[in-house]
């Protein structure tokens, strides 16, 4: 395929750079640039913000909005013979004739303009790729920001995430169902001179006001939150107590999944250390007393480690645990459970992924996974990989991502049975990292499909939450916020409006009640 790159010669960027990379990996295509004749720059207001937040945060040069006007500049021009498509990333009034041309826009603004003004207005983010070859459903993604407070960190990752869309629909047929999710258009308005100074001024201030937050009060924090009832989950009451569980001075607790062995309970969770600037597996033995006991390390590495999905099988117990540091998924051993673990096989390698949640179903496993690409976040991408066991080969779904949506992708715990659906905790990061768990119910999964919808939400007041698990009676949930001294906190289970189902690029529905077996949790 020969693409063609339309660049403002003003704007040179690393975003458009990884872009070109990537189309250049991919056998057969031939990547070139053509700069535009119009130059808009970005307003001179938001690149004193962007060198501010640089000085201030110690950022390293690498971001998405960096000049790279050298690299791009020495890509080949485009033939004198016709290209198959174009990317305009300049803003072009002006589309050539004849052609198939890929346009993205920011919540309605085309350049990166577009995510600063979403950003200062506090609006959700939204990725429109408009496609002359069909104009009238554009391809949409909606990504997350690691800190809407941080404008350079928000570009970073909607960029990043503007990168895999584009790169995923010229995978796609034409015809094919749009890769996202249906919304309405907002229109976003410009950012003036003025505004553009207040936004600075008030993000700045808003960081100096956290800071003092910490000192002051200890600030937010994660924590868990856990109970027992055999009878009936938060799902089935729609309200529970839970006890509060968190860290100590030096470190916090998250990502629990509770394990019942030889008829004692534990929760294993992320324990993480400020000391180390990473996390570790973690247990913490709890009795239906209501007591528990203290944390205690049992899986450490160099890199950082968190998500602990623990299971059975052949008589032994497994635990994958999220090691996307690492670059890989590996399975670890019970040597002598609790306390002692074996790293026994690296499962994938070469892969960023982040709380991998294995699955059988049909006859075979997989893994949702979600990946961090470039700058990414990792909030707001799904990708599915299937093997026939457990330590054979993996390979990727055909339409990876099958999600790019913030609200609706990462995994937030074990796949469920709860009143006859199977349902994935998912969480929802749309407005940051840890908003809320939402409930979709897997309506297809198998190797050239995949279809959820999303049926319910824990809420936890003011509250976030990102993780759900229940075993043997023992319901656990994470918690963040200002939780330190809390004893016990209420959360709500609440139904969700029916919507449409949330597909993958095909928008293909399977059938329902297909057989699923470990590691399906009970609801």
């Amino acid at each position: 395929m020969r693409i063609c790159l339309s660049l403002d010669p003003s704007r040179l960027l690393r975003w458009h750079l990884w872009l070109a990379e990537a189309l250049a990996e991919v056998p057969g295509n031939e990547v070139s640039c053509a700069l535009a004749a119009g130059r808009r720059p970005l307003p001179l207001t938001c690149r004193l913000l962007l060198e501010l937040e640089r000085l201030v945060y110690g950022f390293r040069g690498n971001g998405a909005t960096d000049s790279v006007e050298a690299a791009l500049r020495s890509l080949p021009p485009p033939p004198s013979d016709q290209v198959d498509v174009v990317i305009d990333l300049s803003g072009e009034e002006t589309r050539p004739a004849g052609l198939r041309v890929l346009t993205p826009l920011f919540n309605g603004v085309p350049g990166e303009i577009g995510v600063m003004a979403a950003v200062a207005n506090d609006q959700d983010l939204l990725v429109d790729l408009h496609d002359t070859a069909r104009p009238l459903r554009p391809w949409m993604a909606r990504p997350a920001s690691v800190d809407r407070g941080v404008f350079s960190a928000s570009l970073d990752s909607v960029l990043s995430c503007a990168v895999l869309l584009i790169l995923k629909v010229l995978r796609e047929e034409t015809g094919s169902a749009a890769s996202g999710v249906p919304g309405s258009r907002t229109a976003v308005p410009s950012l003036g001179a003025f505004s553009a100074l207040a936004r600075a001024t008030g993000t700045v201030a808003s960081k100096a006001i956290g800071l003092l937050d910490v000192l002051a009060r200890g600030g937010r924090m994660w924590g868990i939150g856990w109970r027992f009832d055999e009878s009936a989950s938060l799902l089935d009451k729609g309200e529970a107590t839970f006890r509060v569980l968190t860290g100590n001075a030096d470190s916090y607790l998250a990502d629990p999944f509770p394990f019942r062995h030889q008829g004692q309970d534990f929760i294993f969770v992320e324990q993480y250390l400020y000391s180390k600037n990473r996390g570790c597996i973690a247990v913490v033995t709890v009795n239906r007393d209501g007591t528990a006991g203290a944390s205690r390390i049992v899986v450490e590495e160099p890199h950082h480690l968190s998500y602990p999905f623990l299971f059975e099988q052949d008589g032994q117990i497994w635990m994958i645990p999220e090691s996307g540091a690492a670059r890989n998924v590996s399975l670890y051993r019970a040597v002598e459970f609790p306390y002692r673990w074996t790293r026994e096989a690296c499962l994938m390698e070469g892969i960023e992924g982040y709380d991998t949640t294995p699955l059988c179903h049909a006859g075979g496993f997989w893994f949702f996974v979600s990946p961090r690409l470039w700058r990414s976040t990792s909030w707001d991408a799904l990708s599915l990989y299937r093997a026939e066991s457990l330590t054979g080969s993996w390979m990727p779904h055909a339409a990876n991502p099958v999600l790019l949506d913030a609200r609706l992708s990462r995994p937030a715990g074990a796949v469920i049975r709860h009143g006859g659906r199977t349902l994935r905790p998912v969480q929802d990061c749309a407005r940051g990292y840890g908003g809320a768990v939402t409930f979709c119910q897997i309506d297809a999964l198998g190797v050239s499909e995949f279809a959820q919808t999303p049926v319910g939400r824990i809420w936890s007041g003011a509250l976030g939450c990102h993780t759900y698990n229940r075993r043997s009676g023992l319901e656990v949930i994470d918690l963040f916020g200002h939780i330190r001294g809390l004893r016990e906190v209420t959360t709500s289970y609440r139904l969700l409006v029916p919507d449409a189902p949330v597909s993958g690029p095909r928008g293909v529905s399977g059938p329902r009640g297909q057989s699923l077996s470990w590691p399906v949790s009970s609801g």
